[in-house]
């Protein structure tokens, strides 16, 4: 069982590559949708999912790790199996997936080859209720000189100090209300938040 590969690609197909670590070549199934990301020669970490079944093995690897976790509950929808669940990440991202969800667009995900207008409903409905754990993205460590960047740019357009100080509070100071939530991300956004304040202080 595999969590994650990580290691150079060999060669690559239009539904699969190899990646070779420390001489030996792994078969990684992946979404199509993420073809043009990936060039011969470089290394990557495929999150993995262990496809067993009594006459075959197969690894299916994803970029995002976000996108495992939906394909995963995709899997776990009756009638959606494994080469269809395949088929709607190779269309759709996971932020798309999650606003399809929102919006019980349920037009566009059953463009979706082999899927049609029941399953999508049922894909929505299904995946609906768990749209909570599935709309949290990571909260990533903004570095000083994006911020300085960014303050030179508002303004340009006009915008006050005290306009921009007021809207970096927004953005860096999260509420409470939601703080098991964000748990996960508190190294982070303490980060953030000591970013922030060294930047207040310059003006």
């Amino acid at each position: 069982m595999f969590e994650y590969l990580y290691g150079t690609v060999e060669y690559k197909k239009m539904d699969y590559i190899a990646i070779d670590i420390n001489g030996v070549g792994y078969k990684v199934y992946f979404p199509l949708r993420e073809y043009e990301k990936i060039d011969l020669g470089n290394k990557y970490k495929f999150y993995i999912y262990n496809h067993i079944k009594e006459d075959a093995y197969k690894l299916i690897g994803f970029l995002d790790e976000r996108d495992r976790k939906i394909y995963e509950m995709l899997l776990k929808i009756n009638g959606i199996g494994p080469s269809l669940a395949l088929a709607v990440l190779s269309n759709f991202s996971y932020d798309k997936i999650v606003e399809i969800i929102s919006k019980n667009d349920y037009t566009s995900l059953k463009k979706v080859p082999k899927l049609g207008e029941k399953k999508a409903q049922i894909i929505i409905l299904d995946l609906k209720a768990k749209l909570k754990n599935l709309t949290y993205t990571e909260v990533e460590t903004i570095s000083i000189d994006m911020l300085e960047d960014l303050v030179l740019a508002l303004e340009g357009l006009g915008y006050t100090k005290k306009e921009i100080k007021s809207g970096f509070k927004c953005l860096f100071f999260f509420r409470r209300s939601n703080k098991r939530n964000f748990k996960k991300y508190e190294n982070r956004r303490i980060m953030n938040e000591r970013i922030g304040r060294n930047i207040f202080k310059r003006f």
